[in-house]
């Protein structure tokens, strides 16, 4: 695994069993963008990522800074055993997955592909 990878499973690993605070669920339909890892404002400890139904993938990526983004969606993360809900972010699509181990949430973002929001240089 990349260091990324590793960062991100070892602070999930670090905030796994916080509580989250109640807020709106994603819908089942909505993709699911890795982005970054920690403790929200709002309470919620998981996976940053962006969430939309209906949303093109370049345009949800396009708030995400890595250059590999990993993709689910909202429904998968539930079959698993997690939640994605709606937290503030860079973006109005902006939510936090959350609810699973760092292994589950590496296979559900696995294999990751070159983001396609991002600006080639």
């Amino acid at each position: 695994m990349d260091d990324l990878t590793n960062t991100l499973l070892q602070e999930l690993e670090e905030n796994a069993g916080k509580s989250k605070a109640e807020m709106d669920r994603a819908c089942d339909q909505a993709i699911d963008i890795q982005r970054g890892t920690g403790t929200h404002p709002a309470g919620i400890t998981g996976v940053s990522v962006e969430c939309a139904e209906g949303v093109p993938i370049m345009e949800l990526a396009k708030a995400i800074p890595h250059g590999q983004i990993g993709r689910t969606t909202a429904a998968e993360v539930r079959k698993a055993g997690g939640d994605v809900v709606r937290t503030a972010g860079r973006s109005p699509y902006h939510a936090t997955l959350t609810g699973l181990a760092p292994e589950q949430v590496s296979k559900l973002l696995t294999p990751t592909v070159p983001n396609p929001g991002r600006k080639r240089r």
